[in-house]
């Protein structure tokens, strides 16, 4: 599948709803609040896509052929001085387990170097999502901190592991 990355357009909203509120992406994210439409919508309508003044930027991961949505793409605390920033990503569940997340990672990984500038990514992971742990280490990313009692779920506090990935010309030509 060939995959690319696009600004997020109003009729993303409903796939965007139904990611962001998900209960397996909810439980193992680091924010509890659900997301209303009227707020996915709004950053579609207001979109900026000067990542430095936004702050953050979403991008859709799009099947080109088909023009389906794989899933979203997400960096945030965009620091323009430090040229780094924190990475997310949501793969729809149905194209979960076949290397998309991977390929939409690189893809994304590869933008942030050539566009933006990024001298570094960095990603925050809850110690039970094995799954994005696995993701971020397939494309070079590596632990370099633990985050004790970071994220609370339900009435107990789960550690997560700190992400870091140097951006370099040796790990784009990967």
């Amino acid at each position: 599948m060939d995959l690319i990355l696009r600004a997020l357009e109003p009729d993303d909203v409903d796939a965007l709803y139904r990611w962001e509120n998900e209960a397996d992406v909810t439980e193992s994210g680091l924010y509890r609040a659900p997301m209303s439409r009227e707020l996915l919508m709004d950053y579609a309508r207001n979109y900026n896509p000067d990542v430095f003044a936004a702050g953050q930027l979403r991008l859709i991961i799009e099947d080109r052929a088909t023009g389906d949505r794989v899933g979203a793409i997400d960096l945030y605390e965009v620091d323009s001085i430090n040229r780094r920033a924190g990475v997310g990503i949501i793969i729809d569940r149905k194209y979960r387990g076949n290397g998309l997340g991977k390929v939409g990672l690189m893809n994304f990984i590869t933008h942030c170097y050539k566009h933006f500038g990024l001298h570094q990514l960095w990603a925050v992971v809850t110690i039970k999502n094995k799954i994005s742990a696995r993701l971020f280490e397939s494309v070079g990313f590596k632990i370099t901190g633990r985050l004790r009692s970071w994220v609370r779920i339900g009435e107990s506090y789960d550690d997560a592991m700190f992400y870091q990935l140097i951006l370099t010309r040796d790990i784009i030509q990967k």
